[in-house]
């Protein structure tokens, strides 16, 4: 009898062991075609939302069916891709082969530089496709040429520089841009304040990469292994010298004729800056300066500084309304919808439908257990649009706590 025991046992326990390696995430990269399309439903008369060329990583893959899978692409953007498109990928270790590698938001040497890697840096390689593969490390995550990575062991080329403590300096007492990358063409993404300290990861020329409050490049002739003397009060009686930009400090609020939510950008331009943070309407900023239709501002909802055109900035605050003339009624206004984290509830414990639309007539792009964490965007009628760990879409407020 022990011994069938302990037979049974071993038999339970070869059928568990596969089960267990299989729940690690599995990445997939467009494979077989030099473009495929992202479309809005699994159907080849569905709306085409994007195309990917070959390379290009899914983060999050649900088979639909036999021939079409529901994705979440490494730009954050969500459809249906034909599966045979799509190829599943091992992870590995590796490590950079060059100096001043560019770390990119693409598979190609057109899409934007993000980092910068140097060489014997390591890196885990999520997808290796045929000519670019995507990677995580410390200095984010992106697409890096395969070329440009070893299996093997690299040792550091020592052009990196040593990480050192440093401190910010300004001798006009301003602000100093924190950039994505080594060059003034590269945008903002935040300001550090003289005196703030920081590390110095690595020099590249005329410019520096650090870290700290924010992370990212700076001239080297704003960084000082001396730490700055505090800044001097003025005297009695003395004017302070006067912003360049007449809009700067003038306080403004995020508006929008539709949905909940402002996106606020890296530069001043919808092609070629990455959406930095999404505020929500109503939301009290900073103007820093404005130009060319667009403002930079800082708001306390965000770390550091961005963008947003100015169609999207009013003086008043949402919901508010001018004085009406004698006699005049003044119009309703509708309240911005005010995002809240929540679960799903069902009473008789079955999954419940997310959605592509607030209506049973839209597709069901995937199901949600009860007691799933979710958090509400907006509403339409007796519908929720909410997001979760993997996705977003719409759900009746009925199965909403």
């Amino acid at each position: 009898m022990k011994k069938r025991s302990l037979i049974l046992i071993l038999m339970v326990l070869s059928l568990l062991l596969p089960l267990t390696s299989s729940s690690a995430a599995t990445y997939y990269y467009v494979s077989g075609t030099s473009s495929v399309k992202l479309r809005e439903s699994p159907s080849t008369n569905a709306a085409v939302k994007d195309s990917y060329r070959a390379d290009f990583t899914v983060i999050t893959y649900k088979k639909y069916d036999a021939t079409w899978a529901y994705v979440h692409f490494s730009n954050g953007e969500a459809g249906y891709v034909m599966r045979k498109y799509l190829k599943a990928s091992s992870t590995s270790t590796a490590y950079v082969t060059k100096d001043d590698t560019a770390l990119r938001s693409g598979p190609a040497t057109s899409f934007e530089k993000t980092s910068t890697l140097y060489q014997g840096d390591k890196v885990r390689v999520l997808t290796s496709g045929s000519t670019w593969s995507y990677v995580s490390g410390s200095a984010g995550t992106g697409y890096v040429k395969k070329s440009l990575l070893s299996s093997k062991s690299v040792p550091k080329s020592g052009n990196a520089g040593t990480p050192y403590k440093a401190y910010v300096v300004n001798a006009n007492g301003r602000t100093v841009n924190v950039r994505r990358g080594p060059g003034t063409n590269n945008p903002v993404d935040g300001e550090l304040a003289p005196g703030t300290e920081i590390t110095v990861e690595h020099v590249n020329g005329s410019w520096s990469q650090i870290t700290g409050p924010v992370s990212g490049w700076m001239m080297n002739r704003y960084i000082s292994k001396t730490e700055p003397e505090p800044t001097p009060t003025l005297e009695p009686g003395t004017t302070p010298t006067p912003t360049k930009n007449p809009e700067a400090g003038k306080v403004r609020y995020l508006t929008a004729k539709s949905g909940s939510t402002v996106n606020i950008r890296r530069g001043p331009s919808e092609k070629g800056y990455a959406v930095a943070i999404a505020l929500p309407i109503g939301t009290k900023v900073t103007l820093i300066s404005s130009e060319n239709g667009w403002s930079k501002i800082k708001s306390d909802k965000m770390v550091g500084s961005g963008y947003v055109k100015n169609q999207f900035l009013t003086s008043r605050v949402p919901g508010t309304t001018a004085t009406p003339k004698p006699g005049e009624t003044p119009k309703p206004t509708k309240e911005p919808f005010v995002s809240f984290s929540s679960v799903v509830i069902n009473p008789n414990d079955r999954t419940v439908n997310v959605r592509t639309g607030p209506s049973t007539s839209y597709a069901t792009i995937t199901q949600l257990n009860p007691g799933t964490s979710v958090t509400v965007h907006d509403e339409s009628g007796s519908w929720y649009k909410i997001s979760f760990d993997g996705g977003s879409g719409w759900m009746m407020k009925d199965y909403i706590k």
